[in-house]
């Protein structure tokens, strides 16, 4: 697909000939689930950010993974904390995931109610899924660094997933598509 007439894209480095927006509209087209990895930084304090890159890897060992920018201000907190946490949103979880997703409003601290620190590991409440992960691996990969995550620690309660397809939140509401 072109970028269209006064739609400009640049060249990807790494692929000659490939537009970075033809391939964002391409990927766009993969729906994905929308999670809030969160961590305590140095000074403790609580740094969390929306990601739908998130996937699993093993059952045994339980490992998943995540993808942070190389350049985002937030990677070395999540890198060096040890452990993290990554909420799996709810289908009304949509404001936290755009909260999260903000640069300057996820600086801004979270409120109790918001997010559990009870267990020392950050999560956000009411989330479908939870899991308390230990960072094992870090690797740089492209313009991204791959965090590979231990999960020890998870919890589940019912509701519809948040998901990211074609630039937009929506949800999973596990019905089937067809009859």
């Amino acid at each position: 697909m072109a970028a269209g007439p006064g739609r400009e894209s640049a060249p990807l480095a790494s692929a000659p000939g490939l537009e970075a927006t033809a391939l964002r509209h391409v990927f766009g087209q993969y729906p994905t689930g929308v999670a809030i990895a969160a961590a305590r930084d140095a000074q403790g304090q609580v740094v969390a950010m929306t990601i739908n890159s998130f996937s699993t890897l093993s059952l045994d060992p339980p490992l998943v993974a995540w993808s942070i920018g190389a350049r985002s201000a937030d990677l070395a907190a999540f890198c060096d904390a040890g452990r993290l946490g990554i909420s799996l949103l709810s289908s009304a979880q949509e404001p936290q995931a755009r909260r999260f997703a903000d640069p300057l409003l996820r600086r801004a601290p979270a409120s109790a109610a918001l997010l559990d620190l009870d267990n020392g590991t950050p999560r956000l409440r009411d989330a479908v899924g939870w899991l308390c992960c230990r960072v094992e691996r870090s690797l740089a990969v492209g313009d991204h660094v791959m965090l590979i995550c231990q999960v020890e620690r998870f919890a589940v309660q019912p509701g519809e997933a948040l998901a990211y397809h074609r630039s937009r939140y929506t949800r999973i509401d596990g019905q089937r598509a067809w009859t």
